[in-house]
């Protein structure tokens, strides 16, 4: 329930409408994660497996390839930013929280490989086992990514809208 419009009582959710709700959000985020983990996915086979780019170079320009898109899909549409986004507050801060995944998929794809060639399993199979690991990876730190990603967005809207109000 929610006051008249020249009231200054908030909504008892705590909702406003610079702030979009969090399940909406998350399904905004999951879509872009999908998108971005397809094409992070698809280059690391194509690199990996089809052209035997080793896996630290797979994994970093496979990286790329998704977390490009993921930044836009993010900002734009999960989060809803608009403008041109700032370095400092927010693409540093965006980059600090994905590269952990970048470092995670590099070492244990890496780890996977060196395993799997020990053992003398076929290059097909170490694809695919090498493969599962860098998808892997990103399924697991989705979560911890989400809620890093909605403290950073959050922070960020609290601070423009703090700046607002100093300026009145």
């Amino acid at each position: 329930m929610t006051g008249s419009p020249d009231s200054s009582v908030e909504p008892v959710t705590g909702e406003t409408p610079e702030t979009p709700r969090l399940v909406p959000k998350l399904v905004r985020y999951f879509t872009g994660s999908v998108v971005a983990t397809v094409c992070s996915e698809v280059a690391f086979v194509l690199l990996y497996g089809l052209l035997g780019v080793g896996t630290t170079w797979s994994s970093v320009l496979s990286w790329l390839a998704g977390a490009v898109p993921n930044f836009w899909l993010n900002r734009s549409w999960a989060w809803q930013r608009k403008g041109r986004p700032s370095l400092r507050r927010e693409v540093v801060p965006y980059a600090a929280i994905i590269v952990t995944t970048l470092v995670l998929a590099t070492l244990l794809t890496h780890a996977a490989d060196t395993w799997l060639q020990h053992e003398g399993v076929s290059h097909s199979t170490r694809v695919t086992v090498v493969a599962a690991v860098f998808l892997g990876t990103y399924v697991v730190v989705f979560g911890l990514r989400f809620v890093l990603l909605e403290r950073l967005f959050r922070r960020l809207l609290l601070h423009e809208t703090s700046e607002v109000a100093d300026e009145r």
